[in-house]
């Protein structure tokens, strides 16, 4: 799977539709969607997150950082 960009401000773009929980740093769910290949993170405070992605019945574990957007 491909994961861009990263570090992001805005979105995260996945090459295949996938399932998709995000975390916080305190481990908190914060994110949960089914059936995507991009996912808002615009809304998010800036600092690190954890992605886990579920695909083909694998799960794979990524680090997001999302960056300060400028206007």
């Amino acid at each position: 799977l491909i994961i861009y960009p990263n570090p992001t401000d805005s979105e995260i773009n996945i090459n295949k539709k996938v399932d998709v929980r995000m975390f916080n740093i305190l481990g908190d769910m914060i994110i949960l969607e089914n059936n995507i290949n991009v996912l808002d993170v615009s809304y998010l405070i800036p600092g690190m997150y954890n992605i886990q992605i579920t695909y083909n019945n694998k799960i794979i574990n990524r680090k997001i950082i999302k960056e300060w957007r400028e206007y």
